[in-house]
């Protein structure tokens, strides 16, 4: 369902192509979330929201990937995250099995020798969302972030967001790994006993793990200049321009570039550069100078209390959506409306009948000559109704 409208807009890819406007519209929010959505994900200590945020922050590069045009890297991407990101939430949840229901970081650590199954396939999975090359998340990303910087509707801007976001990415995979599994127990062995999981959770880990890991290969040739075979797959959908770097450099009237340059090319690339910067200070912060993220946090009191709270968009949609809804609700629809209107409606209906029929109760009095009298006055103005009317006839 979250990516329901990556799917819808790529589809839509006929409309969108002759909307440039609506294009950048898109870009900008893609490139905006997964920028907004990464800082988020930096504080969190809950390991789901780590990885919940993420989840909004990779569908900003699909709608990043859409909005430059790239379509097939976008729907790849797509493809690539549900490896890893699945492979990422299931751990998560052995990680919590193993914990006995415990989702905070915080009082994790040093779990990588107790559930080894459980840490070498979110391990693998950390790598992918990070874009190591070779792995899965690798290719997709590269895709979309040299579409947005050197493809037909490239915005640097929306380049410089992403590479921001992929960076961010890599820092908070890496704290969550760290936190997770390396350091020391923050846990009490005597209330908490950590086991690994059993079989039928750790299978699906491991295929997911295979998946995260080779699921991007289609695009491997792409490494030294061939073709992008997901991108020839998509080609039909797309009408996709011809992949492969001699193509584009024939497109170009310029040279091919040499199969060699390409790889240099794909392994230095600025995105596999910000990926190990986000590595290296996740690594400083949390294996090498464990104390130094609480004073970080201390110096930095107010952002990080807003990057904690979630930038407080959950107390403005309150304040501002669910408040005066409730306030409208309550006062008006439920005690206005409901009680007064509605209810006063039907209540006063049935009061009226009630009052009417006390009202011709009161003709059955049982008094025998009551009735005779009303005979009477019946019949004189039965006769005298005929009597009216026969004369009218005549």
């Amino acid at each position: 369902m979250v990516t329901a409208g990556v799917y819808m807009v790529a589809r839509m890819h006929a409309l969108y192509s002759h909307a440039l406007t609506a294009m950048l519209v898109v870009a900008t929010v893609g490139a905006v979330t997964a920028f907004y959505s990464a800082t988020i994900g930096l504080v969190q200590t809950d390991i789901k929201k780590v990885l919940a945020y993420s989840t909004v922050s990779q569908l900003g590069y699909m709608f990043l990937g859409l909005g430059v045009g790239a379509y097939a890297a976008g729907i790849f991407h797509l493809m690539t995250h549900a490896f890893f990101k699945g492979l990422l939430f299931l751990a998560a949840g052995s990680v919590i099995h193993a914990m006995g229901g415990e989702q905070d970081m915080r009082k994790m650590g040093g779990l990588r020798k107790k559930i080894p199954v459980t840490y070498w396939t979110m391990f693998a999975a950390t790598l992918a969302i990070a874009g190591v090359p070779l792995f899965s998340g690798f290719f997709s990303k590269e895709a979309i972030l040299d579409a947005a910087k050197d493809g037909p509707h490239a915005n640097l801007t929306l380049w410089v967001l992403g590479i921001l976001g992929a960076m961010l990415t890599s820092f908070y995979m890496f704290r969550l790994l760290f936190l997770t599994f390396f350091g020391k127990q923050r846990y009490d062995e005597h209330k908490v006993h950590v086991h690994e999981s059993p079989k039928n959770m750790l299978v699906p880990l491991v295929i997911l793990a295979v998946l995260a890991i080779g699921g991007g290969w289609f695009a491997l040739p792409t490494m030294i200049g061939g073709p992008d075979h997901f991108q020839n797959f998509l080609r039909p959908v797309f009408e996709a321009a011809p992949a492969g770097t001699a193509a584009v450099a024939e497109q170009a009237n310029t040279e091919p570039v040499s199969p060699g340059a390409v790889l240099v090319r794909s392994l230095l690339a600025p995105g596999v550069i910000v990926a190990l910067i986000g590595f290296l200070t996740a690594w400083w912060f949390y294996i090498r100078r464990p104390d130094v993220p609480k004073k970080l946090a201390q110096s930095v009191h107010g952002l990080y209390t807003l990057l904690l709270n979630k930038y407080y968009v959950d107390e403005f949609y309150l304040a501002v959506i669910v408040r005066p809804l409730l306030w409208i609700s309550t006062n008006v629809l439920w005690h206005v409306v409901d009680e007064n209107l509605i209810d006063g409606a039907v209540n006063g209906a049935g009061h009226t009948a009630r009052e009417i029929g006390q009202q011709a109760r009161q003709l059955q009095s049982g008094n025998t000559r009551s009735y005779a009298a009303w005979v009477i006055v019946g019949a004189v103005c039965v006769t005298v109704l005929v009597l009216g009317v026969w004369g009218m006839v005549r």
